[in-house]
């Protein structure tokens, strides 16, 4: 029976090759938003540009490059706020805006993290779908087909002849069928047993 061969798995190495793309280029981006964020001054808002690196590590990366990515943005943005020459009525509030803006950081990475898991594993289940199917219309096409054809038995050792070979009937049902089988007696082969055992036994003196 024909059947689909599954889907080869990505090599291992895809990962870390992955990392070393998306890792840098998330560090080149937070650089590049704090730089422009330095040189335009305070008076212009560029806090939600620093999404754009939280967002490529929460997608590519795993959660805890994510939640590193968000510290660090939020660390960036402390210290450009404070190269800004910032001023505010209270100091503790550039401390309080650097944490909300680290928190904004990571639930977004995390939460997109999250989107990219859901999508990947909708996805597998997807191909795994697929798969069982193709698998369900090759069994059915092979069964069609065996019922369109006159199928020969020897009269005497009760063999199949399956495209020009001899094949037991254990051996059609597990090869062609895919069937798992097991060994029993039926209650008549049962009971010819005993009544050619109680002919054979002798009867007591």
């Amino acid at each position: 029976m024909t059947t689909t061969q599954p889907n080869p798995q990505l090599p291992p190495e895809r990962f870390p090759l992955r990392t070393l793309k998306v890792g840098p280029a998330s560090l080149l981006c937070l650089a590049t938003v704090s730089y422009v964020d330095y040189v335009t001054g305070y008076e212009f808002l560029f806090f939600v540009f620093y999404f754009i690196p939280v967002g490529m590590c929460g997608w590519y990366l795993g959660r805890l490059t994510t939640f590193g990515m968000a510290l660090l943005s939020g660390a960036s943005w402390f210290l450009v706020d404070v190269l800004s020459d910032h001023h505010y009525p209270h100091e503790g509030i550039r401390y309080w805006n650097s944490f909300t803006c680290f928190l904004a950081f990571a639930i977004t990475g995390l939460v997109l993290h999250h989107l990219k898991e859901s999508r990947d594993e909708e996805q597998r289940a997807r191909r795994e779908m697929e798969k069982v199917l193709a698998e369900l219309q090759d069994s059915t096409r092979e069964i069609r087909n065996l019922q369109s054809q006159l199928q020969v038995v020897c009269a005497w050792t009760q063999r199949l002849r399956l495209e020009g070979k001899w094949v037991t009937l254990d051996e059609f049902l597990t090869n062609t069928l895919n069937l798992r089988i097991s060994h029993g007696i039926s209650p008549e082969a049962l009971a010819e047993i005993k009544r050619e055992l109680s002919k054979d036994t002798p009867p007591e003196s």
